[in-house]
């Protein structure tokens, strides 16, 4: 018994500091080195670790200001864009997926849309009015997914109402989730309980 309790709280405190490891390779797109203004990369291109399946997105450099480091996308380049990266899961775990959204400032729609997710849809939106390239008002969004298999993918794909001028990503990662405090509650009364049947034997042999 005292073995199994000590497995579970080294298990727990191993699985701590991973649970907020990011998954994902360049999720800030900071890979590259170019020094112009913006690059456009078209389907069949990549991103670092990134695939660009579809239409065409904007690798965006010193144009605007970026959620953090110095690089961000544009998932409309001359049309909508979609990319996607995959990663390894743990069938059952629930992660948790972040990232920073803004939006093209130079014209369209003020309303701008991209759907992403894992297992399912998800759709957002950013409204870009009174923002400029050198304040975009970013914003954390984010949402969760249970993996399904030992590799899962993310996509986020651009809509073709934003036109040329798509909303704008950066900072993105994928985390495993936290313990739930039950688990821990869980551990902590295998302590207990381990410290009990030790007191109780040292105190038969007394």
């Amino acid at each position: 018994m005292k073995l199994t309790i000590l497995a579970s709280i080294t298990a727990l405190a191993m699985m701590a500091p991973a649970a907020h490891a990011n998954l994902l390779n360049n999720g800030g797109f900071e890979s590259s080195v170019f020094n112009g203004s913006f690059s456009t990369i078209s389907s069949g291109g990549s991103l670092g670790a990134w695939s660009v399946d579809s239409g065409s997105v904007d690798l965006i450099n010193n144009y605007w200001v970026p959620a953090e480091g110095s690089y961000s996308l544009d998932l409309n380049g001359d049309v909508a864009g979609r990319i996607s990266q995959s990663f390894g899961t743990v069938a059952g775990q629930l992660y948790n997926v972040s990232f920073s959204l803004a939006g093209n400032t130079d014209g369209g729609s003020s309303l701008k849309l991209l759907d992403t997710g894992v297992t399912g849809v998800h759709t957002f939106s950013f409204d870009a009015t009174g923002q400029s390239h050198s304040n975009m008002g970013w914003v954390t969004k984010g949402f969760s997914f249970i993996a399904t298999g030992a590799s899962s993918t993310l996509y986020f794909q651009g809509s073709s109402a934003n036109g040329a001028w798509g909303a704008a990503l950066d900072n993105v990662s994928v985390t495993a989730a936290v313990p739930e405090p039950s688990t821990y509650a869980m551990l902590a009364a295998g302590l207990g309980l381990m410290g009990l049947v030790v007191r109780r034997r040292r105190a038969l042999r007394d």
